[in-house]
């Protein structure tokens, strides 16, 4: 008995097909992943700041992606258990989807258990994710929240003079300090602001010879 065998070219060829692109899909995706084409750039990098402990912060992204569209933007706190960001964080992102995203990470009332290194990773789908490939993704520089001593008022170095009345206060050397001033306690108006050299600063208020009550505080700009 003679047996044929027929060769069914078609099928040969779709396979051969799916072959060389299975081949052509992994060879681009490791290359877009090693020369990093179609990463995102971070244009605006999270920075490091200091904080007094119950005030907030935030921190701030931008990157943009000339060759695909940005897929996640993922924030990370590198002290927080396996990456994760503490319960008072709050984060907002814009132009997911899009080739340019912005985002924020908030943290209210922040506490020394906020303070630490935080850092964004941003990952994009290179071509929009048409042939299925993303790229590596790109990371930020570190931001390190710093949570420091309260500003303290120095009373021996506060009190009225010729030009009005003087007011002192302490704090962390480097820190930029504003010294806000109001009749009720409910209304602040801030009257001036320096860098804090020797860890204090000294301010006088002409305008307190023209009231009959003045209320100061400081806090961390």
């Amino acid at each position: 008995m003679e047996v044929k065998h027929r060769i069914n070219r078609s099928r040969l060829g779709k396979t051969l097909i799916s072959l060389f692109f299975g081949i052509f899909m992994t060879a681009a995706t490791s290359q877009a992943q090693i020369l990093g084409l179609g990463a995102p750039d971070i244009t605006v990098q999270p920075g490091s700041t200091n904080v007094q402990n119950g005030d907030s912060i935030t921190l701030t992204t931008v990157a943009n992606c000339s060759l695909g569209d940005i897929c996640s933007v993922t924030w990370v706190y590198v002290n927080g258990k396996n990456g994760n960001l503490p319960s008072n964080a709050t984060v907002t992102t814009t132009g997911l989807g899009t080739m340019n995203v912005s985002s924020t990470l908030t943290l209210a009332h922040v506490t020394s258990a906020c303070a630490g290194t935080y850092y964004v990773e941003i990952e994009d789908e290179l071509l929009g994710g048409i042939l299925g490939i993303t790229t590596a993704t790109s990371d930020s520089q570190n931001a390190v929240v710093r949570v420091i001593q309260p500003i303290m008022a120095v009373p021996s170095g506060s009190g009225m003079v010729a030009k009005g009345f003087k007011v002192q206060f302490s704090g962390p050397t480097g820190s930029n300090l504003v010294i806000q001033a109001s009749s009720d306690m409910e209304h602040w108006t801030s009257v001036y602001t320096n860098v804090l050299t020797g860890g204090s600063v000294t301010y006088t208020d002409a305008v307190a010879k023209t009231v009959p009550g003045r209320y100061y505080r400081a806090k961390l700009k």
